[in-house]
C-alpha cells in the first residue's frame, strides 16, 4: 500500500480528524479518531514563501516554503514520526487545472488521542537539541543524512543530558 494524492473536486471534503491540545513543550496536534496507515490527514494551508525564507514553522514547499496555519503549524518533531509531509501535484477533475498542495499523511496507524509528529529534518546548522523522548532519538533535530556532521560540530545534543529527554 502506498500514499495516493487526495482527489480534487469543486467541493472539498473537510477533515475533522485532529485537534490541538497542550504538550509539555507548548501545543501539539492530536488524532480526534484512529487513523489508518498511509492515509491523508489534512491539507496544510498557509502562505507560500520564496526560496531562502526561514522561520520556526516554515515547511519546504515547491522551490521555497509554506508558512503553515494552525492546526498543522503545531505538529511537533519526533525522530520516530508517525506522519510525513507530502507535496502533491493534483489535477482538478472538473477543470483539468493542476494545483500543488502540501498534505500531512500518516506513516503508520495512529490511535485516537495520539499526538501527530513529523521529522523536521533540519539542516545541521539550524539544529537544536531534541527532546522527543523516542527510543530512536538522534539527540538533535536535524536530518539523518547530516547527523554525523551535526554531532562532530556540535556534540551529542540532548543525549549528553539524558535527564532532559522526556
Amino acid at each position: 500500500m502506498e500514499n495516493r494524492p487526495p482527489r480534487l473536486r469543486r467541493k472539498r471534503v473537510e477533515f475533522d480528524q485532529v485537534y490541538i491540545a497542550p504538550t509539555p513543550y507548548g501545543q501539539g496536534v492530536f488524532a480526534a479518531k484512529s487513523l489508518k496507515a498511509l492515509s491523508p490527514v489534512g491539507r496544510v494551508n498557509g502562505k507560500v514563501k520564496p526560496p531562502g525564507y526561514r522561520s520556526d514553522y516554515c515547511m519546504s514547499f515547491q522551490d521555497g516554503g509554506l508558512e503553515p496555519e494552525p492546526p498543522y503549524s503545531l505538529v511537533n518533531h519526533s525522530c520516530d514520526p508517525n506522519c510525513e509531509l507530502i507535496e502533491w501535484e493534483i489535477t482538478n477533475e472538473d477543470t483539468g487545472e493542476k494545483v500543488y498542495e502540501l498534505w500531512i499523511h500518516t506513516i503508520r496507524e495512529i490511535a485516537k488521542d495520539e499526538q501527530l509528529t513529523i521529522d523536521y529534518a533540519w539542516d545541521w546548522k539550524a539544529a537544536i537539541p531534541c527532546l522527543c523522548g523516542s527510543p530512536k532519538c538522534r539527540g538533535w533535530i536535524c536530518s539523518l543524512a547530516e547527523l554525523e556532521t551535526c554531532i562532530e560540530q556540535r556534540g551529542r545534543g540532548s543525549l549528553e543530558n539524558p535527564e532532559r529527554v522526556l
